[in-house]
């Protein structure tokens, strides 16, 4: 029996996400919008749908969509509390903000997940990543210490670790 190929599963996973998103910000459910968004999603999907979905087994695929969606809510959580920190900086009187670059090891592999981990720390309120080497090197610029600290208090870093998990690439994310 030879190598299953599940090029076929990307490209529906591709489209169907497409096609929501599509449906989503057309804001309109009428024929013409649901058709185009059809064939968008389809060329879109067909061309692109390797790197949407690279993974080839629809089982990891799976638990790494499931692992990810609930990665969501934490990021978001994390947001939050990076608002509050910047808001309560910038409100201070003596504005407590000492912005610098640090760097730190990580120990992601894929171009996937230091993209993912990278983004995340940039839709963090006080931090931006600057470069990734592709060695996993993250520069990040910082508002002040006490964020950047959070990212080198422990390696792997907190998200990193959960971006590990989420994509296969480290075991587990919960600390010690």
């Amino acid at each position: 029996m030879g190598k299953r190929s599940f090029g076929g599963f990307s490209l529906a996973v591709s489209f169907v996400a497409l096609y929501i998103f599509w449906i989503l910000n057309s804001g309109r459910i009428e024929l013409l919008y649901l058709s185009m968004g059809v064939i968008c999603s389809f060329v879109i999907a067909y061309v692109f749908h390797e790197i949407f979905i690279p993974i080839k087994e629809p089982k990891a695929a799976f638990r790494t969509a499931i692992r990810f969606l609930l990665y969501i809510p934490w990021l978001f959580y994390q947001i939050v509390l990076a608002n509050l920190d910047v808001a309560k900086r910038v409100l201070h009187p003596a504005m407590p903000i000492q912005p610098h670059i640090i760097t730190f090891p990580s120990k992601l592999k894929s171009d996937l997940s230091m993209t993912t981990l990278g983004n995340s720390i940039t839709l963090t309120p006080g931090t931006i990543t600057v470069d990734i080497d592709p060695d996993g090197t993250f520069y990040v610029h910082c508002i002040a210490k006490e964020p950047a600290e959070a990212l080198l208090s422990e390696v792997p870093c907190e998200m990193a670790a959960r971006v590990g998990y989420v994509f296969g690439e480290l075991e587990g994310w919960k600390k010690k």
